[in-house]
């Protein structure tokens, strides 16, 4: 433990005769020194050098004495007001050490406080476990070792922490784990912005044969907090963020390998997603900065899934592995399995003359896929997908003008909406001794909206308008009409095994807006 004194030129000294004996923080009181210098004012004569008052800042306590990169940071970021300032460029600091150490790794930096030896080891300790802004990134090796990688910052104190357990780090360990440094540090960046963002699409890009799993959990704030647990490993990812905004939890099971599409596929997918939930949150009346944490985060999670597997093998006592082919994955989404949702923190005050009518936004979303059967000859592929959106909100008689309802009937003049939406998208496809017997999707968009149109306080008009529209898709006939188009003189199984086949995983995507879907052609 050491401080550094911050009246005039700084100097490293023993806090107690009981703490350790380090070496003086040379660097790290010389990037202090300017800041941290006794201040005089003179009042009265100018020309009098003595002064009436002087203004000295606490000094800093350091658990260790180090003049390293990391204290260098630790020490320029001190003075800073904000988690983005606090935590800038440390994370990605911590893990490009690795390239270099395959150790622990601990330090930090105390406004120095009035209070004994154990009182200042308390607060260094709690920094590393119990600070008010607490970051922790845990990755496990595949050979087992744990590695935890810390930053704690509170009103008084900033510190980091490295901790390797379990285990010992090989050279390919480092490499991995190096190569995390720009993705955690963008990580953190996202967490502390105003408002917050989800950028986690960097730790997901890892080779799950050195690193099994990465997990990432952040609490921001006393009073207002922000909380995040995000996993990746080779079967699942999931994140779950809670904040002022609202929450936002998804996880993705990627088991399922063998029904994952092509890059362009899933890019596809991927970008019809986007879209709706673009939709979702205009007709919902999200808030945008939430919306965009949602996508954000079911983008990185559902890209870089790395590699496909044809083999896919059922659950049970006596598993059975089934083989899909190319005509499997055209007819599925390419996507892997997931479940979402976002659902944004209700707002009761926005009419004060009338609190049960509350702002409120949930949408939830998911695809599940079951293979069943005997027999990769004898197998079934059914892909759900769906989706609901309940919303209500206010809104003014005109549009573009600020709504300001009171208690005052005069200014009760708005439109209150009640969202309910709902959409469903179903693929079925059968094999019987081998050959294709059938493939379809069922697909169905619902929309209900109840509008209640208030004139100073008198309800004027109370319309709901639902909108419904279904249909189905023959897959099988689409591959059978370019079948007889491109290669009619070869049997229909060759062709679906050695031709470029129609692309129709287009046609199953969800679609939630009954017009859309409508206009779509089967």
């Amino acid at each position: 433990m050491t401080i550094i004194s911050a009246t005039g030129n700084q100097s490293a000294t023993p806090l107690l005769a009981a703490t350790k004996t380090t070496a003086t923080v040379t660097a790290v009181a010389s990037q202090q020194a300017a800041a941290t210098q006794s201040t005089s004012v003179t009042i009265g004569q100018a020309t009098s050098s003595t002064p009436v008052y002087a203004i000295t800042k606490p000094p800093l306590v350091w658990e260790n004495a180090s003049a390293d990169l990391i204290s260098s940071k630790l020490a320029g970021n001190f003075s800073s007001a904000g988690n983005a300032a606090r935590f800038a460029g440390l994370g990605a600091a911590l893990m490009a050490r690795f390239a270099t150490e395959a150790g622990s790794y601990s330090q930090s930096v105390l406004k120095q406080t009035a209070g004994s030896a154990s009182a200042v080891s308390s607060a260094q300790s709690q920094l590393h476990t119990k600070a008010d802004n607490q970051i922790t990134l845990s990755v496990k090796t595949a050979s087992g070792a744990l590695v935890d990688i810390t930053l704690g910052s509170d009103a008084d104190g900033l510190g980091v922490q490295v901790s390797v357990t379990k285990g010992t780090l090989t050279e390919a360990d480092r490499t991995a784990l190096a190569g995390l440094a720009d993705g955690f540090q963008k990580a953190i960046d996202g967490l502390t912005a105003q408002p917050p963002k989800l950028d986690l699409s960097g730790l997901t890009q890892f080779d799950t044969s050195v690193l099994s799993s990465v997990d990432l959990h952040a609490t921001l704030g006393k009073i207002t907090t922000q909380t995040l647990d995000f996993h990746a490993d080779a079967s699942t990812r999931s994140v779950k963020s809670t904040g002022e905004l609202g929450t936002v939890d998804i996880s993705v099971d990627m088991s399922k390998r063998a029904l994952l599409g092509t890059e362009s596929q899933q890019k596809q997918a991927l970008n019809q997603y986007l879209k709706q939930f673009s939709s979702v949150g205009a007709r919902g009346n999200a808030d945008a900065s939430l919306m965009d944490m949602f996508k954000d985060a079911f983008t990185a999670l559902n890209s870089n899934y790395g590699e496909t597997a044809t083999t896919y093998k059922s659950s049970g006592s006596e598993p059975v592995y089934f083989s899909l082919t190319k005509t499997d994955k055209n007819m599925m989404t390419g996507l892997a399995d997931f479940t979402a949702s976002v659902t944004q923190t209700p707002t009761h005050k926005t009419n004060p003359m009338k609190l049960s009518e509350v702002d409120t936004f949930s949408y939830e979303v998911s695809q599940a896929s079951t293979i069943t059967g005997d027999s990769t000859q004898n197998r079934n592929i059914t892909q759900k997908q769906q989706s609901h959106l309940v919303a209500s909100f206010h809104q003014p008689l005109t549009p573009g003008l600020q709504l300001n309802l009171t208690t005052d009937k005069n200014s009760q003049n708005y439109l209150y909406y009640q969202i309910d939406d709902k959409a469903e998208s179903e693929t079925s496809v059968q094999y019987h001794k081998g050959a294709l017997v059938s493939a379809f999707v069922d697909q169905s968009a619902s929309t209900s909206t109840h509008i209640q149109k208030y004139v100073k306080g008198w309800l004027e008009s109370d319309t709901t308008t639902p909108v419904e529209t279904s249909k189905t898709t023959d897959l099988l006939g689409k591959l059978q009409s370019a079948w007889q188009n491109d290669a009619p003189r070869m049997s229909f199984r060759d062709y679906l095994a050695h031709q470029s086949l129609p692309d129709l995983s287009g046609l199953v995507l969800l679609e939630s807006d009954p017009a859309q879907l409508k206009n779509t052609s089967a």
